[in-house]
């Protein structure tokens, strides 16, 4: 870590560094409560960022009684909150201002993420124009329960699962790719597109039946909101959309389901053929 510092900052004069005059380096550190914890509860890395706030200076390597001091500096810093020290040494967090954010509530969320997608879906027609709602508190109710599932807590296998607000963020950011020309009186197709946004988001990301079977289970519960289709209808395979299928095939890119599994890889075969011709050659093989 001391050489990192070190490798940012230049020489002055004498034994005083720092970053260009007039400058001030800010040096942000991730994961600050991860550095292992010794003996004593102390830790190496923390004990140095205490020792350049508080004096100012760090000790040469080779030659111990030197002395190198350090100006116009300054730390920021971010903890792990599922992993690492819960505690890290109070001495150093003295120096910094501590900012806590909690998960918004139910309530909030529905709000500003209805907001958001109602906004964009007012330019559809009625029948998908009153999705809105309706995907919001299935997107939620997918959320939470995945979030709060102590079965997809991260652990050094499924170090991954890390789900949080950004995955319903993304879920809505997609869903607004959606144009109204393309959906014109066909609500279902806008619920597929959900299911299908919930599946990459989520579903992509767990490894084994089990997760996968409990995950359908919250996906069922959600799509009691859209109470006019089927859930056969919903799920039917194959549930893929995309927005390259269409440009591939000289149209304006829009993001739509896929006609079937056999087009989909009959134009990713003609985009390696064509990559290979043109660039390189790959010997991929593709497969569902």
């Amino acid at each position: 870590m001391q050489v990192v510092i070190e490798s940012q900052v230049d020489k002055r004069s004498g034994v005083i560094f720092g970053p260009p005059l007039g400058k001030v380096l800010i040096y942000f550190m991730d994961d600050l409560n991860m550095p292992y914890l010794d003996k004593y509860g102390t830790q190496s890395p923390i004990c140095l960022v205490r020792q350049i706030i508080d004096y100012g200076l760090v000790y040469d390597r080779d030659h111990l009684e030197e002395k190198k001091k350090l100006l116009d500096i300054m730390f920021s810093a971010c903890m792990n909150p599922k992993s690492g020290s819960f505690i890290v040494d109070l001495r150093l967090t003295r120096h910094f201002t501590l900012v806590a954010c909690l998960t918004a509530e139910k309530d909030i969320l529905s709000t500003i993420y209805f907001q958001i997608l109602d906004n964009h879906l007012r330019t559809f027609d009625k029948g998908n124009a009153d999705l809105s709602r309706k995907i919001i508190n299935a997107t939620m109710t997918v959320f939470l329960s995945v979030a709060n599932a102590p079965q997809f807590a991260p652990t050094a296998k499924k170090f991954h699962y890390q789900f949080n607000l950004r995955d319903f963020s993304r879920i809505v950011e997609n869903i607004m790719l959606a144009q109204p020309g393309h959906y014109r009186g066909q609500p279902l197709g806008l619920i597929r597109m959900w299911a299908h946004e919930c599946h990459r988001v989520w579903r992509d990301r767990l490894i084994d039946e089990e997760d996968e079977k409990l995950y359908m289970t919250y996906m069922t519960n959600a799509i009691k909101e859209f109470t006019d289709v089927k859930a056969d209808d919903i799920f039917e395979e194959p549930l893929i959309y995309t927005s390259f299928v269409a440009a591939c095939e000289g149209h304006e890119a829009a993001y739509l389901p896929i006609k079937g599994m056999e087009h989909l890889k009959g134009v990713l075969e003609a985009k390696l053929e064509e990559y290979n011709e043109q660039i390189a050659s790959m010997n991929l093989v593709l497969f569902d």
